[in-house]
């Protein structure tokens, strides 16, 4: 038994000197009391890695189809009015999406963004962009613009577009007793002094189309969405806007949208305001809450501006028009943690390595002051 223990301690690598053959120097000291630091700082700096989540990236082609998809907006336009303002969709082909569900909301605000208000909850795509509170068994008098599908025209606006249909010019407002109740011409004097704050969100198809805030009213004409601005009159309207947040679904951790927080200063008047912008579906599963799944969407944005009839520059509409398109991929991102056995293993390494090139540079120092010291005693 006692041959088996000598046998075995041949196999020592870590042999131990005498302490009486052990030096302890200051340059050990302050090379050790260094090392440890440094240990330290990089045992704090691993484990922090090893606590944190780390984002795995792949694209496949995207196979869903046929769902919905979330819009959330907040946006304001600066020098316009609620009043004159309408927020439409519309699919690739140009006409109205249908079933929007919408939660939107309109806010009058000064040009300075302070609201002036209370919100008012906004249709979308609807044939009125004014909503007033009045008896429900009125109808008002379309003067003669009365057709089978509209019987009565109970808002200015509805008077404007009954005008419309029949091609009739739309004249003086306060003529007409629906505008004279909303005080039409007082809303049109706001043109410049007031702005609108539109917020919310908008569940359409999941396929590509926009949406445009623009003044004005809409209808349908050929199966196609038409906007006119005839009934305000040669007035020009500054489309300046800041855009606090757009987003298409819900947002996952760290996730940047290209235009939240833009402001967008528009010097010529009447201008047509395009955002084009390329939506990358997203699907973000997360270890950190039950390894649950969000479908959502990422996306780029360009932009440029163009005159219309009413600046002399050009065909377009003035307001601010977005316009998206829905990649065939999918960028699949997983949270992943480092495992045990990968934070422990690089623990033992960091440990390992500072204390071996410690040593090095502590035999180094030493030897080096011996042969400096054993030179100055034969001098």
């Amino acid at each position: 038994m006692v041959v088996t223990i000598n046998y075995l301690r041949n196999f020592d690598a870590f042999a131990k000197p005498l302490k009486d053959f052990r030096i302890k120097t200051m340059s050990g000291a302050m090379v050790s009391i260094i090392s440890s630091f440094i240990i330290g700082i990089l045992f704090t700096s691993e484990f922090i890695s090893f606590m944190r989540t780390q984002n795995k990236q792949e694209i496949i082609v995207d196979i869903n189809r046929g769902e919905k998809m979330s819009i959330y907006l907040d946006i304001t336009i600066n020098f316009i009015p609620c009043a004159f303002l309408r927020l439409d969709t519309m699919d690739t082909t140009g006409a109205q999406q249908l079933n929007v569900m919408h939660e939107v909301y309109k806010t009058s605000v000064s040009i300075s963004g302070n609201p002036l208000s209370n919100s008012v909850r906004h249709t979308v795509n609807d044939d009125s962009a004014l909503t007033t509170t009045r008896d429900p068994n009125y109808c008002g008098s379309c003067y003669g613009a009365d057709s089978p599908t509209r019987k009565c025209c109970n808002t200015c606006e509805e008077v404007q577009m009954a005008y419309h249909e029949m091609q009739w010019v739309f004249g003086n407002a306060s003529e007409f007793e629906q505008c004279r109740n909303e005080n039409w011409d007082g809303m049109k004097r706001n043109i410049g002094n007031e702005g609108c704050r539109i917020h919310g969100s908008l569940t359409v198809n999941r396929v590509g189309g926009g949406f445009h805030i623009a003044p004005g009213h809409s209808y349908t004409e050929n199966h196609a969405h038409v906007h006119s601005i005839r009934s305000l009159g040669h007035v020009q309207f500054n489309v300046s806007h800041s855009i606090t947040e757009l987003r298409f679904g819900d947002a996952y951790p760290g996730q940047i949208n290209s235009l939240d927080g833009t402001k967008m200063t528009v010097d010529k008047p009447s201008q047509m305001f395009n955002y084009y912008l390329k939506l990358v579906p997203t699907m973000y599963t997360s270890v950190s809450n039950n390894e649950s799944t969000l479908i959502t969407n990422q996306y780029s944005a360009t932009w440029h501006s163009r005159g219309s009839p009413l600046s002399g520059d050009g065909q377009g509409l003035p307001g601010v028009f977005f316009n998206y398109e829905i990649a065939p991929l999918l960028v699949k991102i997983t949270e992943e943690r480092k495992s045990f056995v990968h934070f422990l293993t690089n623990t033992c390494a960091i440990i390992g390595g500072v204390f071996t090139v410690a040593s090095l540079l502590d035999a180094f120092i030493y030897q080096s002051s011996c042969v400096l010291r054993n030179r100055r005693h034969k001098n």
